[in-house]
């Protein structure tokens, strides 16, 4: 429910903005004598929806409130086909921002190298990517080594159709086009997540449930809310933090040994 309220919110504030926007050129236009090109109607229209909805919601709404209002102008210039192709390309890629609030990010090589490193020094026998994206990162692992089983979740159309191809020759790799919150994961020692704030404590109250004692959850920039990480991790532009988990009945409310 939350989610779409959210989505509410958001499509509410930029219909204020656009027309907060078209009241103020009438206001000019009356004083002045003079037009507004509707392409400035649309830029005072991007502005005014991300000041409006700054602190109402999550930030990567600020990018959707500036576009927005030029992209509907240009969908007036320009022939509607390329308008709605373009519409449908973005649904397809950023699919999980809209039904779970975690748009795509791209994780770089320092990432990679921080997981391969716990790979190998914690003798992880079944990794599994929460959002695996283009599965680059599945991908790079997978072939470094051999002897784990990589399983990557993804349910943005386009970008699952792009990991599958890209770990089509990788035996020990797979791709789930599955909401990962469905399924169980009780059999991974290892879970990666690079999503956003919003879901981290849901995220951590699963590992409780499901992951085996051994188990680690790695989480890229974005720490569980009141649980002390184990350990911190340099991976580049943003730290890897890893959380020794406690299965339920433990020390629950408390961070896991390192």
């Amino acid at each position: 429910m939350r989610r779409y309220l959210s989505l509410i919110s958001g499509f509410a504030v930029l219909g204020l903005a656009i027309a907060a926007s078209l009241f103020l050129a009438r206001l000019y236009v009356e004083w002045s004598g003079d037009g507004v090109p509707t392409w400035l109607i649309a830029i005072g229209a991007g502005v005014l929806g991300m000041l409006m909805g700054w602190a109402l919601l999550p930030a990567w709404w600020r990018g959707v409130f500036l576009i927005a209002p030029l992209v509907i102008w240009g969908g007036l210039e320009i022939h509607p086909g390329w308008f709605l192709a373009a519409a449908g390309l973005l649904f397809l890629v950023q699919f999980n921002a809209i039904r779970h609030q975690v748009p795509l990010y791209r994780s770089g090589r320092p990432v990679i190298e921080a997981l391969g490193d716990e790979i190998a020094m914690r003798d992880v026998h079944s990794f599994v990517d929460l959002g695996c994206g283009d599965g680059h990162i599945m991908a790079a692992l997978a072939s470094r080594h051999p002897d784990t089983h990589f399983t990557g979740f993804e349910t943005a159309p386009l970008l699952y159709l792009f990991a599958r191809w890209r770990c089509r020759r990788l035996d020990n790799c797979s791709i789930r086009f599955a909401d990962f919150w469905s399924v169980s994961w009780r059999d991974h020692d290892m879970v990666f997540a690079f999503l956003s704030p919003q879901p981290m404590l849901r995220l951590w109250r699963k590992c409780q449930r499901e992951l085996p004692r051994e188990g680690g959850l790695y989480s890229l920039a974005f720490e569980v809310p009141g649980v002390e990480e184990s350990e911190l991790i340099e991976a580049g532009r943003f730290d890897l933090l890893r959380y020794a988990v406690l299965p339920r009945g433990g020390a629950e409310s408390s961070p896991g040994p390192a």
